[in-house]
């Protein structure tokens, strides 16, 4: 139980940083190549190293999305709603987080077609050569895990009302 509650709380924040520290080093290493060597080999590494940092980039959108799912942190017009009482606060986003979960679902199924899709036709990407569908997965995973989140924050405590993040 407390491996799911560590996993719970921190999957996204080491997904986060593993594809960070990735994208820097990648692109780090095609950096020093592109001015200071000139070996084919370490040349023709580097266009795999650019190709990794890309994929590196597009899977840490994705898990930021997800933080911020949970973290109630993506954007949200809620100045007219901001009038309901604490018993009823909880519930002022749901008509928008169910049409946002409607969206998601709805991501995970076109991104599953797309999964299948690869599976069906192989492709490989162009520098590494890894089937396209270990990069496509990242599409349905993601919107499920922005799902789960999205869901869970019904059912956790409300946070107090911070006054450092009252707006002016």
């Amino acid at each position: 139980m407390r491996l799911l509650r560590l996993v719970d709380r921190f999957f996204e924040q080491a997904m986060v940083v593993v594809c960070c520290t990735i994208l820097v080093a990648c692109l780090s290493y095609s950096a020093l190549v592109r001015y200071f060597v000139t070996h084919p080999f370490f040349t023709a590494l580097s266009h795999k190293a650019e190709e990794i940092a890309v994929f590196s980039f597009v899977f840490l959108l994705y898990f930021g999305s997800v933080i911020a799912t949970r973290e109630g942190a993506h954007f949200r017009v809620s100045a007219h709603l901001d009038w309901i009482k604490p018993p009823l606060r909880r519930w002022r986003f749901l008509l928008g987080d169910l049409v946002w979960l409607g969206f998601n679902l709805f991501m995970i199924w076109q991104g599953a077609l797309l999964v299948r899709s690869a599976l069906e036709r192989p492709e490989p990407s162009l520098s590494i050569q890894i089937p396209m569908q270990w990069i496509y997965i990242i599409v349905p995973l993601a919107f499920a895990l922005t799902s789960i989140r999205l869901v869970q924050s019904y059912f956790e405590p409300e946070p107090e009302h911070d006054p450092a993040k009252t707006q002016l």
